[in-house]
């Protein structure tokens, strides 16, 4: 087993927000995920304050959670067989299946990367689309997408949801086995978004190839069926988790907060957007969900 110790800012975490996550991976004891550590007082949260000011003024500077996990390594770019993809696919279906037991109602959270703010987040940082790199997707075809999305949601089951099932958040053991870290984006939303999510994520790493959302499909779809109306979804979930991706990446750019790593994905996620629009829905549907 490994070990961390993550800080969590508190500008973007609140005490209630993170217990709900430690609750979470709890509950999820039983998968490869990151494993709360206590401390020596039995507390698992620690709370860094600043105290040079007297007491009185004690200022909170983070909060800290020490985490054990599979040894391995991120998966990234490797290139992987078929029988992976959908051993990740039933794991994500498995892990939302065990998630959905645990109670959600005071689990709502504001946050730019929730599905229920893709709308809200594209609005504010819709000047930086790259619409000429991207070519075929104007500025007006986002926020038409943006608007189904937050129209149709309404109808799809609600619970608790990873929210960033990406390359660099699924760790592949030394024996082949599949952990998945960094819940720090788990919310309440729909269901539907971590096999979104997965799937986009994976095919940009894989160079848009749609068989591998197709294996990741079929693994996913052995534990859980969702509806035609969710599945008919997940192709304006790609365009959309990468739109604002792209977005608030060149807004960073264009402010001079970003840095080569930013740069980078801002690069290869506009080269992904473009390669899937061309692709189109009709091609995307055929082959990853048979439809």
């Amino acid at each position: 087993e490994k070990y961390i110790a993550k800080y969590y800012n508190p500008r973007f975490t609140t005490p209630n927000h993170l217990g709900k996550i430690l609750e979470v991976l709890v509950h999820l004891k039983k998968f490869n995920v990151p494993r709360p550590i206590p401390q020596l007082s039995g507390n698992v949260l620690s709370t860094i304050k600043d105290r040079s000011d007297g007491a009185e003024n004690e200022q909170i500077l983070g909060y800290l959670v020490m985490y054990g996990f599979i040894p391995g390594k991120t998966l990234c770019f490797d290139k992987k067989e078929p029988s992976f993809w959908r051993k990740l696919g039933k794991m994500v279906a498995e892990m939302s299946v065990k998630m959905s037991e645990v109670k959600c109602d005071d689990f709502e959270r504001c946050h730019p990367w929730s599905p229920q703010e893709y709308y809200k987040t594209f609005e504010e940082f819709k000047e930086h689309f790259p619409q000429d790199e991207v070519k075929n997707i104007s500025v007006d075809a986002v926020n038409e997408t943006l608007k189904k999305i937050l129209n149709d949601l309404e109808e799809f089951p609600q619970q608790i949801v990873h929210c960033d099932v990406n390359e660099y958040n699924v760790i592949v053991g030394e024996d082949g086995e599949i952990g998945i870290i960094d819940f720090n984006d788990t919310i309440r939303s729909y269901r539907v978004f971590d096999l979104g999510h997965c799937i986009a994520y994976m095919l940009e790493a894989q160079k848009c190839d749609l068989m591998v959302g197709r294996y990741i499909f079929e693994g996913y779809s052995s534990v859980i069926e969702l509806s035609e109306k969710e599945l008919r979804m997940l192709y304006d979930i790609t365009i959309a988790r990468f739109t604002l991706s792209v977005t608030r990446g060149s807004e960073q750019i264009h402010s001079g907060a970003a840095n080569e790593y930013v740069a980078k994905c801002v690069a290869d996620n506009t080269t992904f957007l473009r390669n899937v629009s061309n692709l189109g829905r009709e091609t995307f549907n055929n082959v990853i969900l048979g439809i």
